[in-house]
C-alpha cells in the first residue's frame, strides 16, 4: 500500500511539472498571438485596400488591357507558396495545411515552403521543394518577400510557370484558423470576395501596362505578407489553445490522482486501525 501511495505521490509530481511547462507555454504563445493579431489589425487595411484597387481597375477595363500578368501560360508549371510553421505544438494547424497540400500539389508542381515542419513533411516523401525563404514565417522580413515575388514574377513574364497559387491559414478569430488555397497569378477578379467593383473607366498615365507592371508586383508583395502574419497569427492561436487544453488536462489529472491518493491513504489508516483493535482484542 505504501508503494502505492508513493508511486501516486511521484505521478503527480510529475504531471505538476508538465503542467508548469505547458502554461509558460501558453502564455508565451498568449503574448506572441497578441503582438502578431496587432500586426494583423493594422496591416489587414492596407492589404485589402490594395486588393480593392487591383479589383476595381481591372474590373472597369476588362477586355480592354493586355498584360503577361493577366494571362495563364499554358505550358508553365504551377507554383505553390506554402506557409507552414517552424514549431509543433499548436495542435492541428500543420497537419491542416499539410492536407490542403497534398490535395492541391500535382507531380511537376514547384513547392515554395516556409517553416520547417512542411519541409520535414517534403523530405520524407521525397519531394522536391524550394527552401530559400523556409525562415520567413520566423523573421517576417518584408525584403525577403520582395525578393521572393521579384523572382517568381521575373519567371512568370518568362512563362517558365503557368500560375502562382498560395496555400496559408486564414485567421477567423481565436478558435478558428481555415487553411485556404489562393491564386495569386494570373490576376483574376473572382478571387477577391467581398469586394464591390463600380464600371468606373480608368484612365491610365502613362498606358495600363506600365500601370500593372508595378501594381501587380506591388499588390502580390502586401498580400503575400498579409497571408504571412494571418498565417502565423493562426499558428500562435492554435498553440495557445492547445496549451490550454494541456494546461487543464493536467489539472484535471492531479485531481483525480489526489483523490486516488487520498484514498490510498484513507485504506491504509483504516487498516492499521483495524490492525490495532484486533491486536488489543486478542490480548
Amino acid at each position: 500500500m505504501a508503494s502505492h501511495m508513493q508511486s501516486i505521490k511521484r505521478r503527480i509530481k510529475s504531471v505538476e511539472s508538465t503542467k508548469k511547462i505547458t502554461k509558460a507555454m501558453q502564455l508565451v504563445a498568449t503574448s506572441k498571438l497578441r503582438k502578431t493579431r496587432n500586426q494583423l489589425d493594422e496591416l489587414k487595411p492596407y492589404y485589402s485596400k490594395v486588393q480593392e484597387t487591383v479589383a476595381e481597375i481591372l474590373e472597369s477595363n476588362k477586355g480592354m488591357i493586355d498584360n503577361p500578368y493577366l494571362k495563364e501560360n499554358e505550358n508553365g508549371k504551377t507554383v505553390y507558396i506554402v506557409i507552414t510553421s517552424s514549431l509543433g505544438l499548436c495542435g492541428g494547424y500543420n497537419a491542416n495545411v499539410l492536407k490542403t497540400m497534398s490535395n492541391e500539389v500535382q507531380d511537376g508542381d514547384l513547392v515554395y515552403m516556409i517553416g520547417t515542419k512542411g519541409a520535414s513533411y517534403l523530405a520524407h516523401r521525397h519531394i522536391e521543394y524550394c527552401h530559400d525563404y523556409l525562415d520567413l514565417n520566423n523573421d517576417m522580413d518584408f525584403k525577403d518577400v520582395v525578393r521572393l515575388v521579384n523572382e517568381l514574377t521575373a519567371m512568370y513574364r518568362k512563362q517558365e510557370i503557368g500560375k502562382i497559387k498560395i496555400i496559408y491559414t486564414e485567421f477567423v478569430n481565436n478558435l478558428t484558423f481555415t487553411p485556404k488555397v489562393v491564386t495569386l497569378l494570373p490576376v483574376d477578379t473572382a478571387e477577391f470576395e467581398n469586394i464591390e467593383v463600380t464600371s468606373k473607366y480608368t484612365i491610365f498615365e502613362p498606358t495600363p501596362n506600365d500601370v500593372l507592371n508595378h501594381l501587380i508586383p506591388m499588390y502580390l508583395q502586401s498580400v503575400i505578407y498579409g497571408y504571412l502574419v494571418e498565417s502565423v497569427t493562426s499558428e500562435n492561436a492554435s498553440r495557445r489553445t492547445s496549451m490550454e487544453n494541456a494546461t487543464d488536462n493536467a489539472e484535471e489529472l492531479i485531481q483525480d490522482l489526489l483523490l486516488k491518493y487520498n484514498q490510498a491513504r484513507q485504506t491504509a489508516i483504516t487498516n492499521e486501525i483495524s490492525e490495532i483493535v484486533a491486536g488489543a482484542n486478542a490480548q
